[in-house]
This record gives C-alpha cells, sequence and structure tokens, in this order.
C-alpha cells in the first residue's frame, strides 16, 4: 500500500509539472499572438508609408515633367529672342550700308 501511494504522488508531482508546463505554454502562446498582433499593426502602418511615399514619388514626377516642359518653353524663348536680335543686327548692317554707299 505504502508502494501506491508512492506512485500517486509521483503521479501528483508529474500531474503538477504539466500543469505548470501548461500554463507557461499558454502565456508563451498568449504573447507570441500579442506580437503577432502588434506585428501586423506594423505591417499595416508600412504599406500606408509605402502607399504615400508612392504617391509622394508620383507627384513629384508630374512636377519634374512639368518643370521640364517649362525649361523647354523658355529655352524655346531664349532662341527667338537671340534669332531676333541677331536679325536686327542684320537689318541695321545692311540698312548702314545702303546709306553710307548711297541708297539705290
Amino acid at each position: 500500500m505504502a508502494q501506491d501511494g508512492q506512485v500517486l504522488s509521483d503521479i501528483a508531482v508529474k500531474v503538477g509539472k504539466l500543469e505548470a508546463l501548461q500554463e507557461a505554454n499558454t502565456r508563451a502562446i498568449s504573447d507570441m499572438a500579442s506580437s503577432v498582433d502588434r506585428l501586423v499593426t506594423k505591417l499595416e502602418q508600412s504599406d500606408d508609408l509605402a502607399r504615400e511615399a508612392i504617391q509622394s514619388t508620383k507627384s513629384a514626377h508630374h512636377r519634374i515633367d512639368d518643370m521640364a516642359d517649362s525649361i523647354k518653353d523658355v529655352e524655346g524663348d531664349i532662341k527667338w529672342l537671340w534669332r531676333t536680335a541677331v536679325g536686327a543686327v542684320i537689318t541695321g548692317a545692311i540698312a548702314l550700308l545702303f546709306k553710307l554707299k548711297g541708297g539705290m
């Protein structure tokens, strides 16, 4: 009978250890679930940030394209101005030659 009591005592100790392990595992699983939830939240936030960055990049590219078009327009205006100035100088030189030569 004493041996049965010892066996029951050993079983009780082992059951107690199993219960303690189960509680520890339950806490660990709960902590892991909480960590996973935080990771999901951070992932969603990073997705939002990535979308904002992409939108900002697209907007910047549109502004750059608009600036490039404006620069081309200004370059065209500068060409027109130079051509006009050179034409005026050539016209003035021809007029001066006619005046000095006595005209026609």
